[in-house]
């Protein structure tokens, strides 16, 4: 279980880093890395719960 809310966390951070309102902040000029970065998160983690879930289906 523990496994499971650390990958489901890892999406959510990506989530919220692509989210994340920066304009008119210190932060606009990151913006672009911080898209990026929460986008590799996402798919990353994301890849990670098929994974687990096809094992699963499998029986490994």
């Amino acid at each position: 279980m523990d496994k499971f809310l650390v990958t489901l966390g890892g999406v959510l951070g990506g989530y919220a880093l692509v989210k994340t309102p920066v304009d008119g902040t210190v932060l606009t000029s990151l913006e672009p890395v911080l898209d990026l970065v929460g986008s590799l998160s996402m798919i990353v983690f994301a890849g990670v719960f098929i994974v687990r879930g096809v094992r699963s289906l499998f029986g490994k």
